[in-house]
């Protein structure tokens, strides 16, 4: 009778274990399925149907919890092989019901206000305090992420298997990834007040940079206007074509040794070329100091916008009247300012002209409020993420918030961080790369000596349309001209750099599988850099291949930085470590 009743409690045990498990991943299944439901209410704007989702996902997160924190599944986390799994699952669901909580519902009352168009501005007049209002609720948000994320990386990933692995990987790299969404959406609730001008009127340069002359951040800095903020209010006062600015000497402001060793004197000394580095910080502050220079009065910051930024954000508000001119749309908006004005006219004040006062259009139109708010918000997070859209500020106070972000567009120099760079520039003076189509991948595949071994690759098409008669406003082959007689008009001439981590190498280099042996490279502030000089003909693909190392300790992901070029999409990415 002992043996029978032993193995019958035996049984009840092994069954009420089952059933726990099985309703505890029914749970967790629920708040999955419930978490992607408020995720996409969110970004469709559909506050009440977000609400409806979040209190499903708490509901189903609690359960879990309250299953997973008993002595059932404390027995459960002592079984061999599988204990791991069980205490793994149990973080989960308290780190869950955690953000359910504490982290997820400041976002549902976030979307609450974007549905109710709080934030648009009006009479190009911000809502200051409403924009103010949501400081403290995106800091409790991001703090909770940010326990959530600490919790996760306490757990041994080495003694979990098979599908709970998988698992736990993914959520680690959802909450780190809504960890950085969230900080970036907290230093912009602090920081947007200060840039409307709430602690005293502020005036910042709109640099439009024209991607069908590429430069390493995107495209030359053909048209500039100075915007003017003041206690939320915001115009434009000024705008500026940078064609009729020819070159100083010495450059505006001192060059690095590497600067000028990578990319010449002309980097300083054109107004133009302020883009021709990656760097967003040294970018603007060339351009400010040629504005300076040549039209006078301090700025309080930079920003730097592409006409392809500019079409997502079109997406959002329609057409827009350009005086004078017509409708742009996000349709044509990009060949309009980057293609069609340079075929038919060839006078550079009258295409700086055009781009300007589509530059101001767009920004009058944004300015009013006009758009759908949850699409203005996605249009301006994906130019962001594309590298279409970075800005710089000389308030410290403001620039500490940006310090670190994608906006910032800072090139690392420091080695604790791993960035691979892969920047196009138009080698020709022309209007060609419209018409240069480019994707670019890499793949982490080992680590040793505590670095990784990066191999990877860009390939490049000119896709000039067959039989176009380019003009030599657009070709770059003009009398005069730095290569006229020596390039084919629909040919094109392209700088491509490809830049290591810092304290990193470039291992091996080719061009359609030719190799360059030796590789050489300058040293641009610690990070080495090889230029590849080709011309590709009117329907040719060409390849560069690499292979790199990074620095010493840098075994975390790497990112892949590519210059943006005159079509939708970005190949920037963050590989996975090999490490």
């Amino acid at each position: 009778m002992v043996v029978v009743g032993g193995a019958g409690i035996g049984v009840l045990f092994v069954m009420w274990t089952g059933w726990t498990a099985w309703s505890a991943a029914d749970d967790l299944r629920e708040v999955e399925g419930s978490a992607l439901l408020l995720r996409q209410e969110i970004e469709q704007g559909d506050a009440e149907g977000a609400a409806r989702a979040l209190e499903r996902y708490q509901e189903a997160a609690g359960s879990a919890r309250n299953r997973t924190d008993g002595p059932t599944w404390w027995v459960l986390e002592r079984f061999p092989i599988f204990g791991d799994d069980a205490e793994a699952i149990a973080i989960v669901a308290a780190v869950l019901d955690d953000l359910g909580d504490d982290g997820i519902p400041p976002l549902v009352d976030a979307a609450e206000l974007v549905a109710a168009r709080s934030f648009n501005p009006t009479d190009n007049q911000f809502p200051l305090d409403t924009i103010a209002s949501v400081r403290e609720p995106a800091r409790q948000s991001e703090q909770a992420f940010d326990e959530a994320a600490a919790n996760l990386e306490g757990v041994y990933e080495g003694g979990l298997v098979g599908p709970v692995s998988t698992r736990f990987t993914e959520l680690c790299a959802i909450v780190l990834d809504a960890r950085s969404t969230l900080g970036s959406a907290y230093r912009a609730a602090e920081l947007m007040p200060s840039l409307l001008g709430a602690d005293g009127s502020r005036d910042h340069l709109l640099v439009f940079q024209n991607n069908a002359e590429l430069r390493s951040m995107g495209g030359l800095a053909g048209s500039i206007s100075r915007i003017h903020a003041d206690d939320g209010e915001v115009e434009i006062l000024e705008q500026e074509g940078t064609s009729k600015y020819g070159p100083v000497d010495p450059p505006v402001i001192p060059l690095t040794r590497g600067e000028e060793a990578v990319f010449g004197r002309t980097l300083g000394q054109w107004f133009m070329n302020a883009s021709m580095t990656p760097d967003a910080t040294r970018a603007a502050k060339l351009a400010a100091a040629r504005w300076q220079r040549e039209v006078g009065g301090d700025v309080d910051g930079v920003f730097f916008v592409d006409p392809v930024a500019v079409s997502y954000l079109l997406t959002a508000t329609g057409p827009v009247e350009v005086p004078g001119y017509g409708p742009v749309t996000s349709a044509d908006v990009v060949a309009k300012v980057e293609n069609d004005i340079y075929l038919t006219s060839p006078d550079p004040t009258e295409q700086e002209d055009y781009q300007n006062a589509v530059a101001k259009a767009v920004f009058d139109a944004f300015a009013a409020g006009r758009g759908d708010p949850v699409e203005v918000i996605r249009a301006l997070a994906t130019g962001v993420t594309e590298g279409r859209i970075r800005m710089h500020s000389f308030v410290d106070a403001e620039q500490e918030q940006i310090d670190g972000t994608e906006i910032a567009g800072e090139l690392h120099t420091q080695e604790e961080r791993a960035q691979v760079g892969l920047y196009v520039n138009d080698a020709l003076e022309s209007k060609m790369t419209y018409y240069l189509q480019y994707e670019a991948d890499a793949i982490a595949r080992a680590c040793s000596g505590y670095a990784q071994e990066i191999a990877g690759a860009i390939r490049l098409t000119n896709a000039v349309p067959e039989g176009l008669d380019v003009p030599p406003t657009v070709s770059g082959s003009f009398p005069g001209g730095r290569f006229f007689g020596e390039i084919e008009p629909g040919q094109q001439r392209i700088a491509v750099y490809v830049m290591a981590p810092a304290g990193g190498r470039i291992e091996d280099l080719s061009l359609d599988s030719r190799s360059f042996d030796p590789v050489v490279t300058e040293n641009f502030d610690g990070r080495p850099v090889a230029q590849v000089v080709t011309v590709i003909d009117p329907g040719e693909t060409q390849e560069i291949e690499f292979q790199l190392r990074t620095g010493p300790g840098q075994t975390g992901p790497v990112e892949l930085d590519v210059t943006p070029g005159a079509f939708p999409g970005s190949s920037n990415t963050v590989l996975h470590s090999a490490c």
